[in-house]
């Protein structure tokens, strides 16, 4: 089905994210596996090449409004976060007496050379 209609990729989590190419066709993929089957659409990228993207990653998905990214912490992990960093009242202080030698000593001589030069192959 060959068609003008554009497709633009909706989900802030995909790279391609805010950009817009001509629509070739919808499809089904198969897994290596055979089992699943994906709705993919086949856009039109740049010279010659073919894209397929995901359809929930673009504006012809049913619910095609754009997805927050999920969030790793919860609000009150977030708030624990918070509370711990202002108790901690900045940066620890650092003891270079208890840290060791600011500089190590050099080596007495140099390590010997074990292989050969290249010959430049």
């Amino acid at each position: 089905m060959a068609t003008s209609e554009e497709v633009e990729v909706v989900d802030p989590r995909h790279p391609l994210y805010g950009r817009r190419y001509r629509l070739i066709s919808i499809g089904k993929e198969t897994t290596t596996r055979g089992a699943c089957k994906k709705l993919f659409a086949s856009v039109h990228y740049r010279f010659g090449l073919t894209l397929l993207l995901p359809l929930g990653v673009t504006n012809l998905e049913r619910n095609s409004l754009p997805r927050a990214a999920p969030t790793k912490l919860s609000l009150d992990a977030l708030q624990d976060l918070i509370a711990l960093a202002e108790e901690s009242g900045g940066t620890c202080p650092s003891n270079l007496e208890r840290s060791g030698a600011v500089c190590r000593k050099r080596s007495g001589r140099r390590s010997q050379k074990i292989s050969a030069k290249s010959c430049g192959r």
